[in-house]
């Protein structure tokens, strides 16, 4: 693929955009351009994860396997937006499955050749970070929502300590 095309899909990505154009250089050096088939399955939930995706042109849907066999969707996803970013952060088995709704090409980001960036103190790397942390926060007030909401409805509801147990617990204290 050319240059050119991978300059312009940079500038689109809005976790992209603070890089210098030799930043976004050493980004494409460590990247690839995937063509991926309607309802391909990107991520599975409970693999190691070794990249992060930036979606170019589709859309993609954010699973959760609530019951054995059972999911449920936590986020649909469309062009410039980014999933498995937290394999850049840890090395914990991806959350969730990410599963297109379309023919989409997306962006990879190898989590190896990133942390050689990392490693080697190189502004790209820190810089995709600083943009990734409010993809994370806005996330994570999502699923706070979303617990907040199921712990309020229904007989499941329980007392007021009851809901912040479980919510301390799901925000990963000993609740």
């Amino acid at each position: 693929m050319q240059e050119n095309l991978y300059r312009k899909i940079m500038a689109a990505v809005p976790i992209l955009r603070p890089l210098t154009e030799a930043e976004m250089e050493e980004i494409i050096s460590i990247s690839r351009l995937l063509k991926v088939n309607r309802e391909a399955t990107v991520i599975r939930e409970g693999e190691l994860g070794n990249s992060m995706y930036i979606i170019v042109s589709g859309r993609a849907r954010i699973l959760k396997e609530v019951r054995p066999g059972e999911q449920k969707t936590l986020a649909t996803l469309g062009a410039g937006e980014v999933f498995g970013e937290m394999a850049l952060i840890d090395k914990y088995p991806r959350s969730a499955s990410v599963v297109t709704l379309m023919d989409s090409v997306l962006y990879q980001i190898d989590l190896d050749r990133f942390n050689e960036l990392r490693d080697q103190w190189r502004p790209a790397a820190f810089k995709i970070l600083r943009q990734l942390a409010p993809v994370l926060c806005k996330r994570i007030r999502n699923i706070d929502k979303m617990t907040g909401d199921l712990l309020s409805s229904g007989p499941a509801s329980g007392t007021p300590e009851t809901r912040r147990a479980v919510i301390d617990r799901l925000r990963g204290g000993e609740g």
